[in-house]
């Protein structure tokens, strides 16, 4: 998404638009864009509008393109970090072993994705652990 113009954004989601329409809300290539808007979004601070799309994407992802596919993937980690960013350990602990799970079955155990996506888990749950054993979240 490096170097999408603030201009482009408009343009983008009226393309997102007309995809849905003609192509439909499933097709791959909505999809595939839907996550492309709302990583900009995502980047842009407009963490509402990337939430809703990342979670229908992730949801009609599963259901049309496989639970494996890459831009169901991509946008488990985009989600992920914006819940890690509003610091939401307990959903992005949720996404985080979701993406275990889908790294593990694609790549295997002792792939280097499925072992960066374990320890990734371990210090989401070590930091989820923190802000409740200090009765305060830590983002304050």
């Amino acid at each position: 998404m490096d170097g999408i113009e603030q201009n482009e954004l408009p343009s983008m989601v009226a393309t997102l638009c007309s995809y849905e329409n003609w192509l439909g809300p499933r097709h791959p290539q909505t999809l595939c864009l839907m996550v492309t808007v709302a990583a900009e979004y995502r980047a842009r601070g407009e963490l509402l509008a990337a939430r809703l799309l990342l979670e229908r994407a992730i949801r009609d992802g599963e259901r049309s393109l496989g639970r494996m596919h890459d831009a169901r993937l991509r946008a488990i980690v985009i989600l992920r970090d914006l819940f890690l960013y509003q610091c939401d350990y307990e959903r992005a602990g949720c996404l985080q072993r979701e993406l275990l799970d889908c790294q593990t079955l694609r790549l295997g155990t002792d792939h280097p994705e499925t072992l960066t996506a374990q320890e990734d888990l371990a210090t989401n749950l070590l930091s989820s652990g923190e802000q409740i054993s200090h009765g305060r979240s830590i983002c304050q």
